[in-house]
Parts: C-alpha cells; structure tokens; sequence
C-alpha cells in the first residue's frame, strides 16, 4: 500500500514537473499576443511599397518570435510579394516592446530597390508607437 501511494505521488510529481517545463519552452517562444506576420503584410508593406496589394503579399517566420531581453520580442520576417514586373522579397527585422507597445522595424534586404520616397512611419531603427499606425 506504502508503495503504491509512493508511486502514485511521484508520478504526480513527475507530471507537475514536465508540464512546468512545457509552458517554460512554450512561453519563451511566445509572440505577445502580437501577429507579426499580419503586421508586416497590412503595416510594413504598404509603408515602403504602397502600390502593392497586402491581400495578395505572402509572409513567413525567418525567425520565430523570442525574448531578446528588456521586455522586447524580436522576429524576422519574410515577404513575398508581386512587383510590375516580377516577384520580390523583403526580409524584415520587428522588434517589440511589450511595456509600451512599441515597434521598431529594420528592413535586412528588400529586393524591389525602388522605394524612392521612403518609409512613411517605420524609419530604420526607430520605436513607433502600434496605435499610430493603427495597429491594435
């Protein structure tokens, strides 16, 4: 009886202990409640190419959202979409700050080139707040 009782608590045990660790790994890749994808199609996009469609842009992780550190989730993006003539590609660098909801956006690599006006909102390397760009 002493010996059932004994396994039954350590299997109790075991399980806390592992379930604990599964949110852990879950929770350090977690996005904040924030889809990075979205907002590079619907946000970042039309901001440094606003003749293209977002509806008909493609997006991807590069890198999956993690901690950086000091209340910041970064992710890299990928973004495919149609040109004139043919198709390009933006690689994006987002990073969030959870405390107040800021972003800052640096384009790695945009394969269009023709982006003569600039970036309205997301200048390289500045925090821009999500509800000035209208961003929940």
């Amino acid at each position: 009886m002493k010996k059932t009782a004994l396994g039954v608590m350590l299997v109790m045990i075991l399980s806390a202990f592992f379930a604990c660790g599964a949110f852990a790994a879950e929770d350090t890749k977690a996005d904040g409640g924030f889809d990075f994808l979205t907002f590079a199609k619907e946000r970042v996009l039309p901001d440094f190419h606003p003749t293209v469609k977002p509806e008909e842009a493609e997006s991807n992780y590069v890198e999956e959202p993690f901690y950086k550190g000091d209340g910041v989730i970064r992710a890299k993006v990928g973004i495919f979409y149609k040109g004139w003539i043919q198709q390009h590609s933006m690689e994006l660098e987002i990073d969030l700050r959870t405390e107040d909801r800021k972003v800052r956006v640096n384009v790695i690599k945009d394969t269009n080139k023709m982006n003569l006006a600039g970036a309205r909102f997301f200048k390289d390397g500045e925090w821009v707040s999500l509800a000035s760009v209208g961003w929940k």
